[in-house]
């Protein structure tokens, strides 16, 4: 047979100068050979069974006589192409063809039914609006938030069409999971998001008897302290959270310059002095009465600018370390208090801060004509703030009664320095440490709070909103659509709630808006809607083919690289595409290839159901898990994808990647590594096995929980390889069990030969049962047998053309060596599928053999093969709906 590349974006190829024909009209050559030959071999083996008159099994093999019957029953063609090849008919006890006979036959209708239903015009088959499934889901809710969240783990389980739970056919929105939708958007967007005026915080001020002091201080009778000397005030408080912290301290200094100078003079007058005697000197307290007669006279006048000091007030914590110095302005005593204020990051516990004044000091400067003013005035910085003990500071805390007693002691006069208040607030609402990270990310522009409402909203929700609506719908958005979710948030804060929580019911709107919810691929452009009119396929944008992308290798949404190419246009070219495909399949979130469509690919999705108690373990779990068997299956099936190996090395790979259970399981040394749940790669080379027939998932999904099954297994490979499932048991054929009970002594091979005894069991089991066979050296929970097994001597078998092998190491070589291309066929069949989200038609066996030919001459690699299914025009092409 011969097939040609097809490329969507080369219109001038040799294929699409053809494209006027529906399809690859069958050579002359062709038909003369299916109606001389083939046609007469169906009706020397097959007809009598199955003819207009006698339909058994409803099959009328007469509806394949000619080419043009072919083509309009092409699904009977191709099940009976696999019927043939397979083995399973004709039955046992009718004349058989020979091998040749068979080969030729299949070929010959296979020709026949490729040229009847290849169309060289890009037929993608009408893709249903496609809902995302629970993996995606939630996939694209970690990508969105970069939180792992996984809230689709509490959706209900997707329905599987095809093999694979992306169908879009099957994807239906119930009532029930719409609720779901609804409760999953809440609790995400509380998760992102959350009002910091929900969480623990404080908002404290330290006055009057809450206050403490240290040294000389006195308490005024409106509960302001003032200090003198080296007194200082503190407080202890106990921060819920580490965060950003406000600090506002109320305070002053009433020193004036012209007071602080005549202290100076006077204290330079009596050390000049030359009299001795002491009635000539002034005694210290006529020094005091004179200042105190000083002060009287300035305080009944407003001291001019030039006579106002400031000072400095240190805040050290209860380590000593200094945290801010403050300049506080001149203040009255009588007259308001004048703030100050710092931010501090401070973590959780019990915090003590010191607020100490800075000491004054007056020299005076070498006496100059120029110099008018010869005084200098300025402050000392001094550590006296050491690391108390609770019992020094216990000291200071005095009952209110005693605190006015000392204060009674002192004059006034002698306190130059006031504090009114400490206020300590906070953590502040965009700095606070038990934010979600995501906050800073989504509230990029933060409304306004005012006392009794919110300003700039509805401009602040936009800024906000815009970006995340852009990724969660993977396209550009509109104007209009931004300002619906915006009007949400300005709703919110019109009823009096937080912006906080309009942004979380907007973010709540976007994950239950269908453009999230649903892949919907209509066209954009007029022209694209024009094409779609005629019912013709319709090329992707490039923003379709972005989420396309990123759905089939990520399981998720297009990243900003991927969009702003899309918005570039780049995508709809070849080679600006590979560059992208190549990135992506480069980025870990690829691994999903293996965690989806592998999983589903081989079916470990069912070892969920599977008894995990006899994999060893304790009360507190089984020694294997679940996961662990699925993941060394993910493992390879990545490793062979980022390195671009022959898909076939995944049937005969001398090496596996293990985690620490899975290599005791296996009796392998693991590589030294601190991360013991870490899939590691390791060698098979002594350990009987090759590639996944080797692994324990494989093994274990397709035995029962105490035996192998050979039928089981056999079925398995024929899926999953082969591409050839067998057909349906035919009714009322007795059960394994019921030859096993008749048969107690017999071996499984001998009891399966009498099984297969019945012709009804024979044509299918003879094929089925020698692939299972050859897995026999491995248990049902996919250890090794030992020598000594009796079981081992069954583990041989032989295939159509003579092709025989013994063990299973031997079996996956012959199925890599002998059936490449099938293998590579249904490997590009299941991909093809999972990328489009539908099952293949008869239409697409053309591009199959497109992706398949092209990729044959570097011996499939499985790189290639992804790269091939996405530049075939059923992935890059749709078809709408004419309504």
């Amino acid at each position: 047979m011969t097939t040609s590349t097809i490329h969507a974006d080369e219109p001038e190829s040799e294929v699409s100068a053809k494209a006027d024909s529906k399809t690859v009209e069958p050579t002359t050559d062709d038909l003369t050979a299916w109606e001389n030959s083939g046609f007469l071999k169906l009706e020397e083996f097959c007809i009598d069974c199955h003819n207009a008159d006698y339909q058994e099994a409803e099959v009328d093999l007469t509806l394949l006589s000619t080419a043009e019957k072919i083509r309009e029953n092409s699904e009977l063609a191709m099940h009976s192409i696999s019927m043939i090849r397979f083995g399973a008919m004709p039955p046992e006890d009718s004349a058989l063809p020979t091998v040749e006979e068979r080969r030729q036959l299949a070929d010959q209708l296979d020709d026949l039914v490729y040229h009847a239903t290849c169309d060289l015009r890009p037929k993608p088959g009408r893709i249903t609006a496609r809902r995302l499934n629970r993996a995606e889901y939630n996939n694209a809710i970690r990508d969105l938030f970069g939180m792992d969240l996984r809230p689709a783990d509490q959706f209900p389980s997707d329905e599987v069409g095809g093999g694979f739970d992306n169908n879009a056919d099957v994807l239906s929105l119930s009532t029930m999971l719409m609720e779901k939708y609804l409760k999953a958007g809440e609790s995400v967007a509380s998760t992102v998001i959350v009002d910091p005026a929900t969480l623990p915080s404080i908002n404290k001020t330290f006055a009057d008897q809450t206050l403490h002091t240290i040294g000389e201080a006195k308490l005024a009778s409106f509960g302001e302290w003032f200090i003198r000397g080296d007194g200082m005030v503190w407080c202890e408080v106990d921060v819920p959270v580490e965060g950003e912290y406000y600090f506002d301290i109320r305070g002053g200094t009433n020193v004036r310059r012209s007071e602080l100078i005549a202290a100076k003079e006077e204290e330079s007058k009596d050390k000049d002095s030359d009299s001795k005697d002491a009635d000539a000197k002034d005694s210290d307290d006529k020094r005091e009465d004179r200042k105190r007669d000083r002060r009287r006279d300035e305080d009944k006048e407003e001291p001019k600018e030039s006579d106002k000091v400031n000072r400095c007030v240190m805040v050290h914590n209860e380590e000593g370390l200094l945290l801010e110095i403050l300049d506080f302005n001149y203040q009255e005593k009588s007259g308001p208090t004048d703030g100050e204020s710092f931010r501090a990051t401070l973590k959780p516990g019990k915090h003590r801060f010191f607020f100490s004044p800075t000491d004054t000091w007056i020299d005076e400067l070498p006496k100059s004509e120029d110099r008018k003013d010869p005084w200098r005035i300025g402050e000392s910085v001094s550590e006296r703030v050491k690391a108390l003990t609770d019992e020094e500071l216990a000291k200071t805390v005095l009952p209110a009664g005693e605190k006015v007693e000392v204060s009674r002691r002192i004059s006034d006069d002698e306190f130059n320095f006031k504090f009114k208040t400490v206020s300590i607030k906070g953590p502040g609402p965009q700095n606070r440490k038990d934010l979600p990270a995501t906050q800073s990310q989504l509230i990029i522009r933060l409304a306004r709070e005012r006392s009794d409402h919110w300003e700039d909203v509805y401009k602040a929700a936009k800024v906000n909103l815009e970006p995340l609506m852009r990724r969660a719908f993977r396209r550009e958005v509109s104007e209009e659509e931004v300002k619906r979710y915006a009007t949400l948030v300005e709703a919110a804060t019109d009823r009096r709630d937080s912006f906080y929580v309009g942004m979380q019911q907007a973010i709540t709107a976007i994950l239950c808006s269908p453009s999230f919810l649903f892949r919907i691929e209509l066209p954009e452009t007029d022209e694209a809607r024009e094409l779609a009119a005629t019912g013709e396929a319709v090329p992707l944008s490039s923003t379709q083919l972005a989420s396309r992308l990123s759905f089939f290798l990520w399981s998720s949404i297009p990243d900003k690289e991927l969009l702003q190419a899309a918005k570039d246009n780049q995508l709809v070219d070849e080679s600006k595409r590979r560059r992208h495909i190549h990135r992506m399949l480069d980025d870990p979130k690829s691994i999903s290839l293996g965690e989806q469509f592998a999983t589903q690919w081989f079916g470990l999705g069912n070892l969920k159901a599977r008894d995990m108690a006899d994999f060893g373990g304790n009360e507190e779990g089984p020694a294997i898990t679940v996961d662990d068997l699925a993941g060394e299956t993910h493992a390879l099936f990545d490793h062979v994808l980022k390195n671009n190996l022959p898909v076939t090395e995944l049937l005969t790979a001398d090496y596996t990647f293990v985690n620490e259970s899975l290599a005791d399981w296996y009796g392998v040394k693991l590589p030294e590594s601190k991360e013991v749940d870490a899939f590691q790669k390791v060698s098979l080379a002594d350990a009987g096995r090759r590639g996944i027939l080797g692994h324990a998932g494989v093994l274990t999904l397709t035995s029962y929980p105490t035996r192998n099954s050979p039928v089981l297994r056999g079925k398995w490979i024929l899926e999953n390889v082969l591409g050839t499932p067998p057909p349906e048991a035919p009714p009322n054929v007795p059960e394994l069990e019921e030859t096993r009970a008749a048969s107690a002594d017999a071996t499984l091979r001998e009891q399966l030969e009498l099984h297969r005894a019945d012709p009804g069991c024979a044509s299918c089991h003879r094929v089925m049962d020698a692939l299972g066979f050859g897995l026999e050296t491995m248990d049902h929970l996919g250890r090794l047998r030992p020598p000594s097994d009796p079981s081992i001597a069954d583990a041989n078998g032989e295939l159509p053309g003579g092709r025989s092998f013994r063990g299973a190491m031997e079996l996956s070589e012959m199925l890599a060596s002998t059936e490449t291309r099938r293998f590579a066929d249904t490997t590009v069949r299941r991909l093809l599928s999972f990328a489009i989200g539908r099952e293949l038609r008869p239409a697409d066996r053309c591009f199959v053999e497109a992706i398949l030919d092209e990729a044959e001459g570097e011996g499939y690699r499985l790189r290639d093969l992804v790269e091939g299914v996405i530049n075939s025009p059923p992935f890059l092409t749709t078809s709408v709906p004419a309504s």
